[in-house]
C-alpha cells in the first residue's frame, strides 16, 4: 500500500507542469475579431453615425476622419480638386469666418463631399446648419413647409399690387430718361481729352470707377510677412485682432462697410487670386480704419484681362 501511495518526484513535477500548460492556456484570451472592412466601408460607416471610436462628430470632424480613413492628405486633394490647402483645413476645423463669403463655403464643401465620395447636399446641409451657415441652407437645402399654417387667400390682390408697381417704375424710367436726355449737352472741349487715351486724361479716372464690379470678388488681405491686423464691421464689431503669420489671408466681407487697421501697413497687400493690386498702407506704417469697399474698383481694375494684356502691375504669388 505504501508503494501504491508513492509517487516519485519526477512524476510529481509532470503532473503539475500539465496542470499548469492546461491553466495558461485557459487563461489566453480569445483573439479580437479583426476588421476585414474595406476602407470605404469604414468611411461609410463614420459619416452614417457621424462618430469615431464612441465619439459623436460634427461635420467638420467626419471629413476629416473619413479622409484620413480613406488614406487621403489634404495635399493630395489639393493637388487634384484645386482648392487651396488652408480651405481645406479650415472646413475640417469648421472655422468657416475665414472663408471668402457669396457662396464659397458651399462650392467649396460640395467639391470637397465629391471628392470623398460622400452626398454632397447631405455635407453641405448638416455642415451649414452645425456652422451656422443660414444663407447656405436656405439656398441649398431649403427647408418644406409642413401643413397649412393659416388658410389660403386669393392672390388677385398680389396681382393688382404687382401691376401697379410695375407701372410706377416704367412712369419713373420714362421720367428719368427724359433727365438724362440733357447729358450730352455737356460734352467736354476737345482739347481736353487727350490725343493719346492715356491716364494724364481728365475722364481717366472717370473711366476706372465705372468700372462694374465682379459679385463675390475673391478680395482677400494677404500677409507678406508677421504683422497685427484688426478688422473691423460697420458697427464696430471686431472679427480678427490679432497677429497673423506669413502666407497668411483674411477674406472680408465686401459692400457691408468693413474697415482694416494694422500696425505695418507694408505687411499686407491686397489680392484678387493670385494678382496683388496693392499694398494696404505705408511700409512700416500704421494705418487706421481703411475702408475694404473703396478697394473694390482697384481690385477690378487690377483683375481685368485687358489690364493683364496692357502689362499692369501685378505681382503672382
Amino acid at each position: 500500500m505504501v508503494q501504491d501511495d508513492f509517487t516519485p518526484e519526477h512524476d510529481r513535477d509532470a503532473s503539475q507542469n500539465e496542470g499548469d500548460s492546461v491553466s495558461s492556456v485557459d487563461a489566453v484570451a480569445e483573439p479580437v475579431a479583426e476588421d476585414t472592412r474595406t476602407p470605404r466601408e469604414r468611411a461609410m460607416e463614420i459619416f452614417r453615425t457621424r462618430s469615431y471610436e464612441g465619439e459623436s462628430l460634427r461635420m467638420g470632424q467626419v471629413l476629416r476622419r473619413v479622409r484620413e480613413t480613406l488614406g487621403l492628405t489634404i495635399e493630395g486633394i489639393s493637388a487634384d480638386t484645386r482648392l487651396r490647402k488652408d480651405y481645406l483645413m479650415w472646413i475640417e476645423r469648421m472655422e468657416v469666418g475665414d472663408l471668402p463669403g457669396g457662396g464659397y463655403l458651399s462650392a467649396i464643401l460640395n467639391t470637397y463631399a465629391r471628392y470623398l465620395n460622400l452626398p454632397e447636399k447631405e455635407v453641405i446641409r448638416v455642415y451649414t446648419q452645425e456652422c451656422g451657415g443660414v444663407e447656405d441652407v436656405r439656398h441649398d437645402a431649403p427647408v418644406p413647409k409642413i401643413g397649412g399654417i393659416a388658410p389660403d387667400r386669393p392672390k388677385w390682390p398680389l396681382a393688382v399690387a404687382a401691376a401697379a408697381v410695375l407701372a410706377l417704375l416704367g412712369a419713373g424710367a420714362v421720367g428719368l430718361s427724359q433727365f438724362m436726355r440733357q447729358e450730352p449737352e455737356l460734352a467736354p472741349a476737345p482739347a481736353v481729352v487727350a490725343i493719346n487715351g492715356g491716364r494724364e486724361s481728365l475722364f481717366a479716372g472717370t473711366e476706372t470707377t465705372q468700372r462694374p464690379v465682379p459679385k463675390n470678388m475673391p478680395l482677400e488681405l494677404y500677409a507678406v510677412r508677421q504683422g497685427w491686423l484688426e478688422v473691423r464691421g460697420a458697427d464696430g464689431t471686431i472679427f480678427r485682432s490679432r497677429t497673423m503669420a506669413a502666407g497668411e489671408s483674411y477674406f472680408p466681407r465686401l459692400n457691408a462697410g468693413w474697415t482694416v487697421s494694422a500696425r505695418d501697413g507694408g505687411a499686407f497687400e491686397w489680392r484678387v487670386g493670385d494678382i496683388t493690386v496693392g499694398p494696404l498702407g505705408p511700409e512700416g506704417a500704421e494705418v487706421f480704419s481703411v475702408s475694404v469697399d473703396e478697394q473694390l474698383p482697384r481690385a477690378a481694375e487690377a483683375a481685368t484681362p485687358a489690364m493683364a494684356a496692357n502689362g499692369g502691375n501685378k505681382a503672382s504669388r
